[in-house]
């Protein structure tokens, strides 16, 4: 009996070893999440209006973000910092904006206007458009300008910047005049080179040529191999790709009414472009995301834009790849022309994860509907690719409502935490009966989008946009911000609730206040399953049972050998208590 007690005590101190262990590794409990902060508390202006934030973690420090943001009234670009995962928020007072070139605010929709991205050691690169009053054409009236980019580099988390010109558009006239904006991404190879290599994307615009010869908008990347300190003459991403009589046909079937072919349409001029439909000039594209994967390929999604044409072809999306740092780039066809693609605004999102193959997985979404004929019907859909961008995913509707409410879910954005989990959010009506408000909602995927979570609304309220500058008045939108970490998903967004809508100032165009709130979909205590201080405790609780159990193996061995029997339970719990080696 002695020895099957002996045996017992051994299980018993095993079998808790391993539950302190399972304790200690966190069992799957679902996502929590928790109360939003009003991250930009500590500005009591009283015309603050925000715009919605593009965010960053740190990779070295997942409990350091960054948030970037232009303040609409100011034109002013700034930065929000949280040291402890988002839980306190800190304005920064610095701006990345060269004096010289002060206003970052770019009149479109549904984009961020200062994408944001860390490099090697802590470095992090801010991208930003730039102009001031000289750059309208025709004085401060105008709502046209000459718009340059800017690259801001902070080594001190955006106390300090050093801002480079990527783009400088000032000075063009005439034909010559340029619009670069929006910028829709930036990504850093910190793995590669000597130093970062730095992308910015946006879209280009030359609007001083019109219809029947306007030049399209067209997809533009910049890189530098330095550090962000130079760049190289941007390139277009559309040029070549409607070279191809096959892609221009398969566009122009898509288009109801083409000048000269129905005797109820005004014929353009002869020998203009709008005269001679079918050419590639008449062809561009617009926002473009961008993606890095381990191997340093770097991929850029487009959507394309027409231009001289009375009516336009369905939107497709290309994808752009360079397997050499960008200095020559390959096209092909995320998704053909067809109407149930929702167009260059506000564009698709992409990310890139290292799960799924050797060549990892990218993850697109982007704006969708299965009712092209009802304008106000839009999914959000999700692709995958894991051969490096040749082939794709049937699209996945994300949203999980009732489809016959008609609501709208539009402007998404993707992340990947360091663990391969996808996380994906957008903007949402399904809460808001009058059309007039909207939500944040989220959902996320642990097997690399094969499946996916429940919808989450993130947003504990409603957000009303009779007030502020979002699509009710001046149609200043932005996704929601997007930061992932293993521990959690870090969301941010634009909120009118210190508003008071009863006040004739906040229901005036562009009137009431904007604030930022963040919250997070919490799947660990941040920093790891059980506190740093648990989990080292719960270490030296384990260690000493090991030790213990050893001892006791070493003790039974020698007692068996000198013929004494070895202790029951009792007995060696009693010897432990009195001090008995």
């Amino acid at each position: 009996m002695t020895r099957f007690r002996a045996k017992g005590w051994v299980a018993a101190a095993a079998a808790l070893i391993v539950a302190l262990s399972q304790a200690g590794a966190g069992g799957a409990e679902p996502p929590k999440l928790t109360q939003p902060v009003h991250a930009t508390k500590g500005d009591d202006n009283p015309l603050r209006t925000y715009s919605g934030p593009a965010m960053a973690v740190d990779p070295g420090d997942p409990l350091r973000v960054v948030a970037s943001f232009v303040d609409m009234r100011t034109r002013r670009c700034g930065l929000l910092r949280s040291t402890d995962g988002g839980k306190t928020w800190r304005l920064l007072d610095a701006s990345p904006a060269l004096d010289s070139y002060p206003s970052c605010l770019s009149t479109n929709s549904s984009i961020f206007h200062g994408p944001i991205a860390f490099g090697r050691n802590g470095s992090l690169y801010y991208a930003l458009s730039g102009w001031d009053v000289q750059d309208r054409q025709g004085g401060e009236v105008s709502s046209a300008y000459n718009s340059s980019v800017q690259l801001g580099r902070s080594k001190d988390l955006g106390d300090t910047w050093e801002t480079t010109i990527v783009r400088n558009a000032r000075g063009k006239q005439g034909k010559d005049f340029e619009g670069n904006r929006p910028l829709t991404g930036i990504a850093v190879d910190t793995k590669n080179g000597n130093d970062d290599i730095v992308y910015v994307t946006w879209r280009r615009e030359l609007s001083n040529n019109v219809s029947p010869n306007a030049v399209p908008r067209v997809p533009v990347v910049a890189v530098s191999s330095d550090g962000g300190r130079t760049f190289a003459d941007p390139v277009d991403l559309a040029k070549g790709v409607f070279d191809s009589p096959s892609v221009r046909a398969d566009a122009l079937k898509t288009v109801t009414t083409l000048a000269g072919t129905n005797t109820t349409t005004t014929l353009a001029p002869a020998g203009s472009k709008a005269g001679q439909p079918d050419q590639a000039d008449n062809f561009g594209g617009a926002n473009p995301a961008i993606a890095l994967d381990g191997k340093g390929n770097v991929y850029a999604v487009w959507a394309t834009t027409f231009a001289n044409l009375p009516s336009g072809p369905a939107a497709a999306l290309h994808l752009s790849k360079s397997t050499d740092r960008g200095k020559t780039w390959t096209s092909s066809i995320v998704a053909p022309f067809d109407h149930k693609n929702r167009g260059s605004f506000p564009g698709p999102r992409l990310a890139w994860s290292p799960k799924g193959g050797a060549n990892g997985t990218l993850h697109l979404v982007a704006e969708c509907t299965s009712k092209p004929e009802v304008a106000a019907y839009i999914d959000i859909c999700y692709r995958q690719s894991i051969d490096g961008g040749a082939k794709w995913t049937d699209p996945k509707v994300m949203n999980d409502d009732d489809a016959s409410q008609l609501r709208a879910h539009v402007i998404p954005e993707v992340a990947v935490a360091p663990n391969g989990r996808v996380d994906v959010t957008w903007w949402d009506t399904r809460d808001d009966p009058g059309v007039y408000g909207n939500d944040v909602y989220y959902a996320a995927s642990d097997d690399n989008g094969k499946t996916w979570s429940k919808n989450i609304r993130v947003t504990d309220r409603t957000i009303d946009r009779r007030i502020g500058v979002w699509g009710f008045n001046f149609d200043m939108s932005s996704p929601p911000g997007l930061a992932s970490t293993d521990e959690f998903a870090l969301l941010a967004w634009d909120d009118t609730r210190n508003a008071d809508p009863t006040k004739p100032d906040s229901v005036a165009l562009g009137g009431g206040l904007q604030d930022i709130y963040t919250s997070a979909i919490q799947y660990e205590a941040v920093g790891g399953g059980a506190s740093r201080t648990a989990q080292y405790a719960l270490a030296g609780v384990v260690g000493l049972l090991v030790v213990g159990l050893a001892l006791t193996v070493v003790a039974l061995a020698a007692r068996r050998r000198d013929g004494t029997p070895p202790p029951t339970i009792r007995e060696a719990s009693d010897q432990e208590s009195a001090g008995v080696g």
